[in-house]
């Protein structure tokens, strides 16, 4: 597959400005010391469950989320750092490769993450009574492993096609035919959830026995929980998006832009991976602090005084 990008190949070999190396080094290394940590306590939160209410099947695919993001945090952004900084110095101290190949295998398992977290919501709101039978927490560890398995192997195509190639068919195939269905399916889970509430409020509103309104005020408070949930990811996928679309519109550059200068390419190169890796520092707490039980772990693993109720 080729583009009609002539630019792109005398760029290849012409080395990006020094400054903007040392800044992609330095943004790179902040958003290491900002995803580590956030991402770390989510993994803790889940694993240790100090109040014994996180191992669920939708917290598993949270877990692997944020082990994914903990990953870009920890590998991802420190190969970032010292491949920018030896790019300054005109130093080889880190293979281009090894940080392309890393972003594609984190990138993909994110969005596949993303998409299996929107069907297990989906499932939970229309099956409700099947969910627990459907979707088992050994079967969230199952895909999320399968998730990885095939985040590696779609992403090794990279070495077949290169970065900008395989960018292009990134953005066209995983990025907006996932996003295309969880939006969907995003949708479908908001008004089966306003369903629900308006079913259950007009339940309590007639005349019934006390076993009855007990019933439904259960009812009413799990669909109460079920929305807290679906809207706690919506937030994370409304910012997924918001961190990816700028970043295929640079892929798109990258591969039609026949005019562009090469300071353009070489920041558009850098930028792109940028603004898709701040979204892994961002993530836990658009979902993980919005949601009570994860802030009660959180301020007991930090000995803070919950304030949660």
């Amino acid at each position: 597959m080729t583009f009609p990008v002539p630019t792109l190949h005398v760029c290849a070999t012409s080395p990006p400005p020094t400054n903007l190396s040392y800044f992609t080094a330095s943004f790179s290394g902040f958003l290491a010391l900002v995803t580590i940590p956030g991402n770390f306590l989510v993994c803790l939160a889940i694993i240790k469950d100090p109040f014994r209410n996180l191992k669920t099947p939708f917290n598993y695919f949270l877990l692997s989320l944020a082990g994914t993001d903990l990953v870009v945090g920890a590998v991802m952004d420190t190969v970032a750092v010292a491949f920018h900084i030896g790019e300054a110095l005109q130093l080889n101290l880190v293979d281009i490769k090894i940080l392309h190949i890393l972003f594609f295998i984190t990138s993909t398992a994110s969005i596949l993450t993303l998409a299996a977290l929107t069907m297990d919501r989906y499932v939970a709101v229309a099956s409700p009574v099947k969910y627990k039978t459907m979707v088992t927490s050994r079967r969230a560890i199952v895909t999320s492993v399968s998730i990885w398995v095939a985040a590696l192997g779609f992403s090794f195509i990279y070495f077949k096609l290169g970065f900008i190639s395989y960018s292009f068919v990134f953005a066209n195939t995983a990025v907006f035919s996932t996003f295309a269905v969880v939006i969907f399916v995003h949708v479908g889970i908001l008004k089966r959830l306003r369903e629900r509430s308006k079913y259950w409020r007009d339940r309590r509103a007639v005349e019934c026995t006390e076993s009855d309104k007990q019933e439904n005020r259960n009812n009413l408070i799990n669909t109460k929980k079920e929305s807290k949930a679906a809207k706690a990811l919506m937030v994370v996928l409304l910012v997924f998006l918001a961190s990816f679309t700028p970043a295929c519109v640079m892929i798109y550059l990258l591969n039609f832009c026949s005019h562009c200068d090469c300071l353009m390419i070489h920041c558009m190169r850098d930028l792109q991976i940028l603004v898709v890796l701040c979204n892994s520092g961002i993530n836990p707490y658009l979902y993980a602090w919005r949601l009570p039980q994860f802030r009660r772990a959180f301020y007991k693993f930090l000995h803070m005084k919950s304030i949660v109720n």
